[in-house]
């Protein structure tokens, strides 16, 4: 076999074959074929190859063969299925599970080489029909990206979710027994800063049947979400809500005292958190179906959907509705599909709670979050909400730019000599809050450490004190702190200069490219706001401070002003980040707005000392 060379010289890889092949037998058996080529040029390169494959009691690994060659093509390593290691594909956090996967971690020795993998498996059901993914890394040439499925189209009734498809020549073709989809010599997209996720980017096919099979459970006829929604309700959770008297009567003592059902589900809510933790279970159709309320009542504890359908039994013995919602959970915010209701598009569990008015979030894994907040890990993304009369697909909450407010308050004290003694205090909210709430959890020790990285501009660092309160019902993060260094100063005869912020300097600059290719995303946007008095040294005047800054664009905004006040100076900044997906031409304008805040929070002050 000869090495392939590429024209493309910013590939860290080239993708020679990757054809996926489907075959749709019945309804309890789909032949799941699987062959790649790739040729490894360096490091960055490695992560494209997957010489791995999953299954459980409902697939089989029929057949894995993998080779590799060396850099002049020469066949150099020979695998088979024995060779490949055995263990679980979930995390230690799980408990008992069936989910297994078989891999090979090759090491390569020299580059480039390549790898021809082959993995067979046979598909008991047919809820999660595999598709494609045309490209699945940055940086990568794809010389062949292949879809085949094979069916009877008269005894299948298939929807197909084209993704990401506009940006690509990918050719679609219906050929005997079933269709065909090709894409053929892309080139590499760099993986620049910023750049977008790849569920924004990549072409991606996604396929399911109205008809399929979830060990031994058969749904029919399933054209939509509504439809979805009440077959999972009546076949996955129907019946699965039962709990012994003695946990009957306790939740009722225990809320008694509660007239509003939303305060009744906050108890409930801290009682589930209170005596269960998360541990995940996954046994045949325990990826999809929870196990019974009263065995996590038992045993206190569950994956997320057995906590899920507990808190949804707990809350129904007090007469407070809730629905049990599917969402694609992780930090890139990924929808589900309005019109392609699939099963496939999810990967966790949690509840919301409606009201006259409102729906209310929770999070039942979460031993932390407050009531009625999901953080980062589940906000802002379309989810599956399987309401009493069907399912539904409804938008999570969304915590936008100014809800992610940092409000920080300090008074600083110094010597010419460079000495600073700081006390001060700092507010977060929306997705602030839950970066920064989990330091409550910290030993005093890994507190230290990341105290001493957060405030590493401070030379001889000494933290005196950093408390902390989380108002789970404001949902806001308060910080007390009081910490002293030296070598704050910087001295030039009778004058002395100090940086106008040291506590929470915004200082990011993106990189600088010549020729921007992609398309850019922040992801959250977010507002700081600081209120910072320095106060003047004795025998010292202010000679000379920052001129007032604002800016104004459509990525944000800036706003920093140093006010002369009696014995001190007050440095005030506010800056607004918006989240937001931005084309390649605006990157430069972009760069140049965050490099203008860099140097506005580099400016320093000047003192001098009076004769």
């Amino acid at each position: 076999m000869p090495i392939f060379s590429s024209k493309d010289k910013n590939a860290n890889a080239i993708v020679r074959k990757n054809i996926t092949e489907v075959e749709l037998n019945s309804l309890t058996n789909v032949y799941y074929k699987k062959y790649t080529l790739i040729t490894v040029f360096n490091p960055e390169g490695d992560d494209v190859i997957s010489n791995y494959a999953y299954y459980d009691g409902d697939s089989k690994i029929k057949n894995l063969d993998l080779k590799i060659y060396n850099s002049l093509g020469v066949k150099i390593h020979d695998y088979n299925i024995k060779d490949f290691q055995d263990v679980s594909s979930v995390s230690g956090s799980t408990l008992y599970s069936d989910a297994r996967v078989k891999y090979f971690n090759y090491r390569p020795t020299s580059y480039p080489y390549t790898v021809a993998f082959l993995k067979e498996i046979k598909f008991d059901d047919t809820s999660l029909i595999p598709g494609h993914n045309f490209i699945s890394n940055y940086d990568t040439y794809i010389k062949e990206s292949t879809y085949k499925l094979y069916y009877n189209k008269e005894e299948w009734n298939l929807l197909f979710n084209e993704k990401n498809f506009d940006s690509y020549n990918i050719d679609k073709k219906e050929v005997e027994g079933g269709i065909v989809y090709e894409l053929k010599d892309s080139p590499s997209i760099p993986n620049e800063e910023l750049s977008l996720p790849y569920n924004l980017i990549f072409p991606k096919l996604e396929v399911t049947s109205s008809d399929f099979t979830i060990a031994g459970h058969k749904a029919e006829n399933i054209s939509n979400w509504n439809s979805l929604g009440k077959w999972f309700s009546s076949e996955l959770l129907d019946g699965r809500t039962e709990l012994s008297l003695e946990t009957e009567t306790h939740i009722k003592k225990i809320t008694s005292h509660a007239q509003d059902p939303i305060e009744k589900a906050k108890i409930i809510y801290k009682y589930v958190q209170d005596n269960t933790r998360y541990i995940s279970v996954q046994v045949g159709i325990g990826g999809l179906q929870p196990i019974i309320a009263s065995e996590v009542d038992n045993v206190k504890y569950g994956d997320c959907k057995g906590l899920s359908n507990y808190t949804k039994a707990l809350l129904s013995l007090v007469g407070v509705d809730a629905y049990y919602v599917h969402v694609e959970a992780g930090t890139n915010k990924v929808d589900f599909e309005d019109n392609f209701a699939t099963l496939a598009q999810g990967n966790h569990a949690i509840l919301c709670i409606p009201d006259e008015k409102n729906l209310h979030w929770i999070d039942c894994t979460s031993s932390t979050l407050p009531f009625g907040f999901l953080g980062t890990f589940t906000d802002d993304r379309k989810a599956f909400v399987m309401k009493p009369d069907g399912g539904q697909i409804v938008k999570t909450p969304q915590y936008l730019n100014e809800d992610n407010l940092q409000l920080t308050q300090a008074e600083i004290s110094f010597s010419p000599k460079g000495k600073i003694k700081v006390l001060g205090s700092m507010k977060t909210y929306g997705s602030q809050y839950d970066s920064r709430s989990s330091l409550e959890h910290y030993s005093l020790e890994d507190l230290k450490k990341r105290d001493y990285k957060f405030w590493s501009t401070i030379h001889n660092l000494n933290i005196i004190k950093h408390d902390m309160l989380n108002n789970k019902d404001e949902i806001s993060f308060v910080e007390n702190f009081e910490f002293e260094g030296d070598r704050y100063t910087e001295i030039s005869g009778d004058r002395c200069f100090v940086k106008i912020n040291v506590i929470n300097p915004d200082t990011y600059v993106p990189s600088r490219y010549r020729n921007r290719k992609t398309d850019f995303y922040y992801p959250r946007g977010y507002q700081d706001k600081d209120e910072i008095k320095i106060k003047i040294p004795e025998n010292y005047i202010v000679e000379a401070i920052p001129y007032p800054v604002n800016l104004k664009t459509e990525f944000g905004s800036y706003k920093m002003e140093v006010i002369k006040e009696n014995d001190h100076l007050l440095y005030k900044k506010t800056i607004l980040i918006k989240e937001g997906k931005y084309t390649k031409e605006k990157y430069k304008a972009f760069r140049a707005f965050r490099k203008s805040i860099a140097n506005a929070e580099a400016q320093k002050i000047s003192f001098i000392k009076q004769n």
